[in-house]
C-alpha cells in the first residue's frame, strides 16, 4: 500500500475508534520526508472532531524554584544547578489580577506551583484568590489528597494539570524522588471529584519511540481529557542532555498523539518557539488543537498577539473559555 492510501487508512481508523499497536508502529516508521501525508491524516482527524477551533490557555508560576523533586529536565528543581529565581507563594491580589487579564482575553487561566505538593494552608490561600472571580480556572499544584481537591472544586477549578512526563518504563530515568504511579493516583483523585484532567509530558529527554508508543497508550487508557506536549528546552544546570530531535521529529510526535487520541485536546506547550521556530504553524496541521500562549514557567513565549496572527493566517479561531466563579 502506498503512503497516500496508508495515511488515509490511519485517519479512518482513528476516527472509527482509535488505532492499534500495529498502526502505531507504522507511524513510528513513517519517513520524515513523507510526513506531509501523515500530517494530512492527523489534520483530517483534528478537523473532523474540532473543526476550526483551537484552545489556548495561559499560566502563572505562583511559586517558583527550590523544588524538592529531582526531575532531570526541570530548572526549578533544587537538585539541578539552574539559576532561576526562587519565590514564595504569590499574593492573592497578583493571582486575581492575572486571572482577570486572562479572562479579559478569553483564555483559561492555570495557577502552577513548583514543589511536590502544597500545604493545606497554601491551597487555602490559592483557593481564596480564585473563588468568586470570573474566569475559567485551572490548577497545577502537585500531588494532592482528596481534601485539597474538594477545596479546588469549591473555588471553581474545572481542570487539573498533572503531567506524567513520560512512560512508566522510562520515568525512573528522569525522576527518582516520586513514582509514576503516585502521579497516576493524583490524576485519579482529580477525576473522582469531576475535574477534567490535563496530563501529558515532555519529549526530547532521552526517550525513544517505543517509550513514546507506551506513553501514548497509557494516556489513552487513563482517559485523559487534555494532553499537553512539551519539547525539552534545556536551561543551564538541568541534568538531561539537550534533545537531538529535529523539528519534524517533534511534529511527528504531535501526529502520533492525535491519531491515538482523536477525541482529546492535544496541546503544544513549552519549547515550541525554540524547537519549531518558523515551523510553529505546522503543529495544527500535524494534529494539535491547543497551545499555551503568553509565556511559560521560567521562559517567555511568542505572545498572545503573535499567536493570534498565526492561527488567523491558518483560518483557525480561538474557543471561548468557560464562565466559572
Amino acid at each position: 500500500m502506498n503512503r497516500f492510501d496508508l495515511a488515509a487508512k490511519l485517519g479512518s481508523r482513528a476516527l472509527a475508534g482509535g488505532i492499534d499497536e500495529d498502526d502505531i508502529d507504522i507511524i513510528i516508521g513513517w519517513p520524515l520526508d513523507e510526513l506531509p501525508l501523515l500530517f494530512a491524516a492527523a489534520d483530517h482527524v483534528r478537523r473532523a472532531r474540532f473543526g476550526t477551533s483551537v484552545s489556548p490557555c495561559s499560566i502563572m508560576n505562583i511559586k517558583s524554584g527550590g523544588c524538592s523533586e529531582d526531575c532531570a529536565f526541570c530548572s526549578q528543581s533544587a537538585h539541578n544547578g539552574s539559576n532561576v529565581d526562587i519565590t514564595g507563594l504569590a499574593e492573592p491580589e497578583a493571582i486575581g489580577g492575572r486571572l482577570a487579564a486572562a479572562n479579559n482575553n478569553g483564555l483559561p487561566f492555570c495557577v502552577v506551583s513548583s514543589g511536590r505538593g502544597m500545604t493545606r494552608d497554601e491551597i487555602a490561600l490559592v483557593c481564596n484568590a480564585l473563588k468568586g472571580r470570573e474566569g475559567e480556572k485551572h490548577a497545577s499544584l502537585g500531588i494532592l489528597d482528596d481534601e485539597c481537591f474538594a477545596m479546588l472544586v469549591d473555588a471553581g477549578v474545572v481542570c487539573y494539570n498533572h503531567n506524567l512526563e513520560t512512560s512508566r518504563s522510562f520515568f525512573p530515568k528522569i525522576v527518582s524522588t516520586h513514582t509514576w504511579d503516585e502521579r497516576v493516583e493524583t490524576i485519579r483523585r482529580a477525576k473522582a471529584v469531576g475535574i477534567r484532567v490535563c496530563s501529558g509530558g515532555i519529549f526530547g529527554v532521552g526517550e525513544n519511540w517505543e517509550h513514546r508508543k507506551e506513553f501514548a497508550l497509557q494516556l489513552r487508557e487513563l482517559d485523559i481529557d487534555i494532553v499537553p506536549i512539551n519539547f525539552f528546552n534545556p536551561i543551564d544546570g538541568t541534568r538531561a542532555a539537550p534533545p537531538k530531535e529535529t523539528p519534524l521529529e517533534f511534529l511527528k510526535i504531535v501526529s502520533l498523539l492525535r491519531l491515538v487520541m482523536p477525541e482529546r485536546t492535544i496541546k503544544v506547550c513549552g519549547g515550541r518557539e525554540k524547537h519549531l521556530g518558523s515551523l510553529q504553524s505546522l503543529i495544527f496541521l500535524a494534529g494539535a488543537n491547543g497551545y499555551i500562549s503568553g509565556g511559560y514557567l521560567t521562559s517567555g513565549g511568542a505572545g498572545l498577539g503573535a499567536d493570534d496572527i498565526l492561527i488567523n493566517n491558518l483560518g483557525l479561531t480561538r474557543t471561548k473559555s468557560e464562565k466559572s466563579y
